[in-house]
């Protein structure tokens, strides 16, 4: 026990050990320190709820009829959409996931399309005119934003 007391005193005395002063000395400071953003609160509200809400289709798809009436709930939608309706979300999500792949295919152009080079959104300036004065026109200095026309590039690569 005394070489444990004798070790946090040393820590104490090198500064190590945070001694009690450092602790917020007002109660607002201490409310401040503890403050929770309202969106954590939110985000267990839903979390509940959603728990809640698929343990309550669990017990409507599992139970018996007998069950739910001894409980007094005598109006509820028929068993087939405790089937139906995760088998549509599934559907639909897979069909999401085709339709914006096929989409993507759709919309990209062709290999041998110049659009893949150049298209009429290209930011192309008069400034970089061949690769000497892109490379050397400041030393340290940022290039101008703008896209580097394919043949700067291949002359920049391949001389």
């Amino acid at each position: 026990m005394s070489s444990m007391s004798s070790i946090r005193q040393e820590q104490e005395s090198t500064g190590m050990f945070e001694a009690p002063s450092s602790y917020p000395s007002s109660v607002a400071d201490s409310a401040a320190m503890a403050s929770t953003p309202t969106f954590e609160y939110y985000g267990f509200v839903v979390y509940l709820v959603s728990l809640a809400s698929f343990i309550v289709y669990l017990l409507w798809a599992y139970l018996p009829d007998q069950a739910l009436e001894a409980l007094g709930i005598t109006y509820y939608p028929d068993r087939y959409w405790a089937v139906a309706l995760p088998a549509w979300w599934l559907m639909a999500v897979a069909f999401i996931f085709v339709f914006n792949i096929g989409m993507n295919m759709y919309n990209t152009p062709l290999l041998s399309s110049s659009d893949n080079i150049t298209d009429p959104y290209s930011n192309l300036t008069d400034d970089i005119a061949d690769a000497r004065t892109f490379s050397y026109k400041k030393i340290g200095g940022i290039p101008p934003v703008c896209d580097i026309p394919i043949s700067l590039v291949n002359e920049c690569l391949y001389q």
